[in-house]
């Protein structure tokens, strides 16, 4: 939010008195108005409190208006200067334009026309300055006028689990939901910390991360580390929200693909079948009812990895647990798992785990 303070020089008790109590200052987004009783002390006061405006009376003691002026645009040359006079004189008003005065009121004081002035001004003064981080977070590059509200937004306690099932579920129109309720929430309350937005907004793309990692969506787990970075680095709200929305647009899309089908059905049929030694890729397309190349294809598209590798990881998988657990004999767990040669399992544990069968066994047992 943009404030300005406003210094109000005047000889005279009743106009500062007057200016300071009968001004709309906070509607004005002024925060502070000092005073001075004359030209000197104006400049003093200007030094100290450097003020983006100044009203000031042109005829006084030491200093006068003008000659105040002079003296402060040598330190605030982008400080604004209203007039207030009794004197029609055409000099103070040429003089009050060669010093870029924004404008020259005369007394007596009419509020009304003073309190335009000032909105007038602060309204300038707003359109020249750069636009603070946090106002291009909330507006972009397009910034509104109006200052940003002093509301704070802090994201209930439900709303990462809330997200986390429905992503878990593949509710996609009420994932979306929740997230244009969010959007629509925080930018209503403009004074909420970007630093703090971006986390939150950090930790509900991890948990559609989470969901692609549980799924084996590739295309999305290969973009991790650059998506988060980017979250963290975003400046501007619309660019968080359009980075989630896009997140779970890939996120949904890819759910509801041929090949993410396909996939959930070779691991469905892999997890129920690792035990049979006669299992095959060509085995498993038969039973799918897709051709061996067909199926081979749209299962590494779906995760990047081949039928056979997965074969091998869920079998190894389920070695272990018996190595761990039982005490089967090697071929045992060999035929357990799917494999005939018990010589081949043993050749084939060593290499994908750097253990022997025998040496993962002691090692288990040795920690228990």
């Amino acid at each position: 939010m943009m404030n300005f303070s406003v210094l109000v020089v005047d000889d005279e008790a009743m106009p500062r008195t007057v200016l300071q109590n009968h001004i709309p200052w906070k509607e004005l987004s002024v925060t502070n108005v000092y005073l001075a009783t004359d030209g000197e002390e104006a400049v003093e006061q200007a030094r100290r409190f450097r003020p983006e405006i100044i009203i000031s009376d042109i005829k006084m003691p030491r200093l006068n208006g003008l000659e105040m002026a002079a003296a402060v645009r040598e330190f605030l040359p982008s400080c604004q200067l209203i007039f207030l006079s009794g004197y029609s004189d055409k000099e103070y008003l040429k003089k009050a334009i060669k010093l870029r005065a924004a404008s020259y009121v005369e007394k007596p004081l009419n509020l009304e026309e003073i309190t335009d002035t000032v909105r007038e001004v602060t309204s300038q003064l707003r359109r020249q300055a750069k636009p603070t981080a946090q106002e291009l977070f909330f507006h972009g590059e397009h910034d509104s006028e109006s200052p940003l509200n002093e509301k704070v937004f802090h994201a209930d306690e439900a709303l990462l689990p809330q997200l986390d099932k429905l992503i878990r579920h593949n509710q996609k129109e009420g994932t979306l939901m929740v997230l244009q309720r969010l959007h629509e929430e925080v930018r209503r309350c403009e004074a909420t910390s970007p630093e703090y937005l971006r986390q939150l907004y950090c930790r509900i793309l991890i948990l559609f991360l989470q969901a692609c990692e549980n799924r084996h969506i590739r295309t999305l787990t290969a973009q991790a580390d650059h998506l988060l970075y980017t979250v963290s680095r975003q400046d501007t709200l619309t660019g968080l929200q359009n980075i989630l929305l896009k997140t779970a647009q890939e996120y949904f899309t890819s759910q509801a693909s041929p090949c993410h089908d396909i996939f959930t059905q070779v691991e469905t049929y892999i997890e129920n079948h690792y035990g049979d030694c006669s299992l095959t890729v060509q085995s498993i397309a038969s039973n799918l009812g897709f051709t061996n190349t067909y199926l081979c294809a749209a299962y590494k598209k779906s995760c990047g990895r081949t039928i056979n590798r997965r074969l091998t990881e869920v079998r190894l998988f389920h070695a272990k647990e018996l190595l761990a657990a039982t005490n089967y004999k090697l071929y045992e767990v060999a035929n357990a798992v799917g494999y005939q040669d018990g010589k081949y399992f043993v050749k084939l544990f060593t290499r994908e785990t750097g253990l022997s069968p025998r040496e993962y066994q002691r090692r288990h047992t040795y920690e228990e």
